[in-house]
């Protein structure tokens, strides 16, 4: 049954700023509540509704009273009704405005970014609804008391965090900020409160490694268990850093002492949890020129997006997808996989193979630079369209171009110089297929022309 009230606005109810309504669900709830597009949602349960994340919550429960005015008549309208958990009232709100960073990271790659590129590439995120939604890092320095509220009383877990170092005075280099909260207060109010968080940290040679990335370690790892994780991950340089801070790169000599270092570091830290809480990204490992762990003793890798393990995922069920290869091709085929110099050292092993069982298959890597951010940045996702499109130009004699999934963007096709899939393809005027994040689907993009493979 439904309860209906109407009425004009009143001092005792919720703010009437409301979240606007772009559409309904044909049969749902909110049609039968009679809510219409562009009518601006007020309250559910008495709790205001200032994002889709409110929305999502305060609609979660099983007695629903919705508050909302009306774009017709501008009058508050009320509904109430029982429903079941699961049963959404299919609204689709309007997105929420992003905060905004207040650091001025002496590392931040916003700030490397050549000019002409997409206006949102240049938009430094800091909000902890997308660390939720998402999983972007947050450094915590515009979270606020009633944020921190929030986050508890919505269960918004886990959370990911940029600690970098928990020594203030070198955190405040790092960030830039004269004035950031304390990192260690947040943390520990919000795992006490049952938050879980994924921490990161950016390594810079000569700032928050050594001495500093020991008492980091030590500081987190007082929080473990609802501290999950520390990647470390290298700090990047592009070549557009004129009047920015000078930073050291991360060389393979440096690479191979960091790890030695690490190894110790998670031993420690192993003998004082039982966990060794902080992992290095398989970029370290790629650069020092060793094999990067297999993580067989983890039931879950912690932070594969961060790039911990990234390498081990791409091989999973390999010995499996050995014996599916075909003995032969009924032709000759020449597939070029473009590729960094990083990449290529993930995908070698996958080619060698791939070359060795499969009769009249050659299969190449063809490296290139990335002319947008220059030679410092060397992962695969960072490449832009016309890097392809000159390799392609510059090795015209294959039968099939193999390019990187994570250098699209997933619903457009758009590389980061804004040229499109189909652009690539157009110019290129050749076979181009994209290789996934796995073994599995790159040898599958290579074959795809060989029935039934």
């Amino acid at each position: 049954m439904l309860m209906t009230n109407q009425t004009p606005h009143v001092q005792d109810r919720p703010s009437a700023v409301g979240l606007r309504v772009l559409s309904v669900e044909p049969n749902s709830l909110g049609q039968r509540f009679g809510i219409e597009p562009n009518d601006s949602l007020i309250a559910i349960n008495g709790h205001p509704v200032h994002d889709v994340l409110d929305y999502w919550f305060y609609s979660s429960a099983r007695r629903i009273r919705v508050e909302w005015i009306s774009h017709r008549t501008g009058t508050r309208q009320s509904r109430t009704a029982l429903k079941t958990y699961e049963e959404r009232l299919g609204l689709e709100v309007e997105p929420f405005e992003i905060r905004r960073c207040n650091n001025a990271c002496i590392f931040c790659f916003v700030h490397q970014l050549p000019k002409g590129l997409r206006s949102e590439l240049y938009v430094k995120d800091e909000d902890f609804r997308l660390s939720f939604l998402y999983g972007n890092y947050i450094t915590g320095t515009t979270l606020t008391e009633a944020d921190m509220k929030r986050i508890v009383r919505q269960k918004l877990s886990p959370l990911y965090f940029s600690v970098h170092a928990t020594d203030e005075s070198v955190r405040r280099q790092l960030l830039a900020n004269p004035n950031p909260p304390p990192i260690l207060e947040q943390l520990d109010y919000l795992t006490r409160r049952g938050i879980a968080i994924h921490t990161q940290i950016v390594l810079c040679p000569g700032i928050n490694d050594g001495a500093v990335l020991e008492q980091t370690v030590r500081d987190l790892s007082r929080f473990y268990p609802m501290l999950e994780s520390i990647a470390v991950v290298p700090v990047g340089l592009t070549s557009h850093r004129q009047r920015l801070p000078k930073l050291q790169n991360v060389t393979p000599t440096y690479a191979r002492a960091f790890l030695r270092h690490c190894r110790r570091i998670q031993q420690i830290t192993r003998q004082a949890i039982g966990y060794p809480l902080v992992f290095p990204s398989d970029e370290f490992y790629l650069i020092a020129g060793q094999e990067p762990p297999s993580y067989d003793e983890f039931s879950e890798i912690p932070q594969i997006e961060n790039g911990v393990g990234m390498v081990s995922r791409f091989y999973w069920g390999f010995s499996e997808l050995l014996h599916d290869f075909p003995s032969v091709l009924p032709r000759h085929y020449r597939v070029a996989a473009i590729t960094t110099a990083m990449g290529r050292k993930v995908i070698q092993k996958l080619i060698d193979a791939m070359n060795e069982r499969i009769e009249n298959l050659r299969v190449e890597a063809l490296t290139v630079t990335n002319s947008l951010f220059g030679p410092g940045i060397t992962v695969t996702g960072l490449l832009p369209g016309r890097d392809f499109l000159s390799a392609i130009q510059e090795a015209p004699n294959y039968d099939l171009y193999l390019i990187p999934e994570n250098a699209l963007r997933p619903w457009d096709q758009r590389f980061l110089d804004d040229m499109t899939f189909q652009e690539l393809e157009t110019k290129a005027n050749k076979p181009i297929r994209v290789g996934g994040s796995t073994a599995a689907t790159f040898a599958h993009a290579a074959l795809a022309d060989f029935s039934p493979y």
